[in-house]
């Protein structure tokens, strides 16, 4: 998830120029903008989110004079607090992303548009805000394809539907984020019939390849070669002739001591 849908779903209280709408109309046209404003206001998709008889805010985050932010209050026992959210993530006037909060303001699902087309691509669900379930459309068909199982944050199943018939078929189970086996539904029961108990290694493999394929070379350097200064022909000389004295020097004997 991008930075703006991040931002948004803690966002209350977005800066930037904004307009209340507290009409009761489902939103089916555009809503004008205030007369004291310049901002012209995004269509409330009240399908996902009823705005009738709400406060309902819309806030320009790019200031280009065009609503892109969307929020839906709603009334509960501890005052109000934001009930959902609707984004224009790219600035086209159309809504991409859709943000859904439980009774005291805190997220409980969130839906996005990511390749603005209409249809929603990816969703997910929590709890405490922590993430518990994504679902995701793969082959962006308009039909959920693949569903993703947290624990405390960190994925622990996925199923998929590779045959498009809305049923997973394939299970893959994870173990510290690492898959750990793979199950293939053989007969169309819904469940497991066959087992991949290798999956793991060749996952493993698969992902040392390609850490090796982003590092990059490693390139080898060859030792530097030493070239020794030659001696000055003098010193060359006199070191010779100091041997030579040393050869021909007598040895000393016990006695001379």
């Amino acid at each position: 998830m991008g930075v703006l849908p991040s931002l948004l779903i803690g966002c209350a209280s977005p800066t930037g120029a904004s307009v209340d709408d507290t009409t009761t109309s489902p939103g089916t046209e555009a809503r004008p903008a205030r007369r004291d404003s310049n901002l012209q206001a995004l269509v409330i998709d009240d399908a996902r989110c009823q705005s009738s008889g709400k406060r309902v805010s819309q806030v320009d985050l790019n200031h280009d004079d065009y609503a892109d932010l969307i929020t839906v209050y709603q009334n509960g026992e501890k005052g109000e607090s934001v009930g959902c959210k609707q984004a224009d993530l790219n600035f086209d006037g159309r809504l991409d992303a859709f943000y859904y909060y439980g009774p005291e303001g805190e997220i409980d699902r969130e839906q996005f548009d990511l390749d603005f087309d209409g249809r929603i691509d990816l969703g997910r669900y929590f709890e405490g805000e922590i993430v518990t379930k994504d679902e995701q459309d793969l082959d962006l068909d308009g039909a959920v394809d693949t569903w993703r199982f947290y624990d405390q944050g960190r994925i622990v199943r996925m199923e998929t539907d590779r045959d498009a018939d809305g049923r997973a078929d394939m299970f893959t189970y994870y173990v510290r984020e690492r898959i750990d086996r793979i199950g293939y539904d053989v007969n169309g029961d819904g469940k497991a019939d066959q087992w991949d108990h290798d999956a793991a290694r060749r996952a493993r493999i698969a992902l040392d390849k390609r850490r090796e394929a982003r590092s990059p070379p490693v390139e080898e350097t060859e030792p530097e070669e030493t070239v020794e200064e030659p001696e000055d022909e003098a010193a060359k000389a006199a070191k010779e002739q100091s041997t030579a004295e040393a050869k021909d020097a007598p040895a000393e004997s016990p006695t001379d001591k």
